[in-house]
């Protein structure tokens, strides 16, 4: 009974003001805390709901001004008064910078042919001749082995190792397993890599598939991609659009040489090419410019397949800038007669393509882009 007693009398008094008031006040702050955190929650939730709002906001702006950059670049192509010869003096061939009512907007139309297409270069090469054979390849290849010739200062090439990074990109391209020669590359090649994947086997969807390919390092990726193209109508191992000499820019210019060299022209002889062209601004046609005095000085017969001086096909770069927001967008666009339409439509980075004049480098005309 006294055990009893003393156990009653040791037990606290939970009926007590004091114990009660405790008891109310850590449930007090308990709910404090709960509303508190719920309030930061909901404040975060509640700003990053705006944010998202207005990136998608300004989003669609930026779009809605790249299209409309779209639009107005098909009116100007289809207003060209002489679609029988195209050259960036007529006038569509610019880079403009815009500013409306807090928009930035940069666009830079080029000539689409004015480049080589890599789609082109899928016909397969010869193998019972010899690699320093120019006949092994077709022209677009031969085009494309002087192009990569053409980085003396930053990656220099010599015949026989462009030749190998073209091998690897027929094996890319075509549906074989049989490598193109020493430099080619097929899935044996591919799967046998730290990060193992397997050859496309078909035609290339973008200019950066290429970096896939063995043999393009990223410094090589970086010196030859503005200067390549995949022409969304062209197939594997077809020779692709003509290229517009009255475009192209002077480094691929460089690539056109007699059908019996594999090795590019040197800035000089390119300089003196143009001189000719100065004179009225362009060709008139494929028989001009293979006949003119600047090949005749150089005692080189020109190999001018696949060449031509007109366009179907045109490029759009366009970058908008609100605020912080940028959107930057590629199209390519064909023109058939009067009618403009888009064929391909890409985001992209950033504006990589800018129309180059041809006029010789001391003209006042020439443009101050790389060539």
């Amino acid at each position: 009974m006294l055990l009893s007693a003393c156990s009653k009398s040791s037990s606290p008094d939970r009926s007590k003001p004091g114990t009660q008031r405790g008891a109310v006040l850590i449930m007090a702050l308990l709910i404090v805390s709960v509303v508190a955190g719920l309030a930061v929650k909901f404040t975060a939730d509640y700003q990053l709901g705006l944010a998202k709002a207005e990136s998608r906001w300004l989003g669609a702006q930026t779009r809605n001004h790249l299209l409309a950059a779209e639009s107005i670049t098909k009116f100007v192509l289809a207003e060209d008064q002489d679609p029988a010869v195209d050259y960036y003096e007529e006038g569509w061939g610019v880079t403009q910078d815009i500013q409306l009512d807090g928009v930035w907007v940069t666009v830079a139309i080029t000539d689409a042919q004015s480049y080589i297409d890599l789609n082109s270069l899928g016909e397969g090469v010869d193998q019972d001749k010899a690699i320093s054979d120019p006949s092994r390849y077709s022209v677009a290849q031969r085009r494309f082995i002087r192009l990569l010739q053409t980085f003396e200062e930053q990656l220099p090439l010599n015949p026989s190792e462009a030749a190998a990074v073209l091998e690897a990109i027929v094996d890319w391209m075509d549906s074989d397993n049989t490598p193109s020669g020493f430099g080619g590359a097929e899935a044996d090649y591919y799967v046998g890599l730290e990060t193992e994947y397997q050859p496309a086997n078909q035609a290339f969807s973008s200019v950066d598939e290429l970096r896939l390919v063995r043999h393009v390092s990223e410094d090589l990726m970086q010196l030859i991609r503005p200067y390549l193209v995949v022409m969304p109508t062209q197939g594997q191992g077809q020779q692709g659009q003509q290229m517009n000499v009255n475009t192209m820019p002077r480094r691929l210019l460089r690539t056109i040489n007699g059908a019996n060299d594999l090795t590019p022209l040197d800035q000089a002889q390119v300089e003196m090419l143009l001189q000719d062209k100065a004179q009225q601004g362009f060709y008139q046609n494929v028989d001009t410019f293979r006949g003119s005095q600047g090949w005749q000085s150089l005692g080189v017969t020109p190999e001018t397949s696949n060449l031509g001086v007109t366009t179907s096909h045109f490029m759009l770069e366009a970058e908008a800038t609100i605020n912080e927001q940028r959107r930057a967008m590629r199209s390519i666009l064909r023109r058939n007669n009067d009618k403009v339409e888009m064929i391909q439509r890409k985001d992209i980075y950033e504006i990589t393509r800018f129309p180059q004049t041809a006029a010789p480098a001391n003209s006042q005309s020439a443009t101050t882009q790389p060539n």
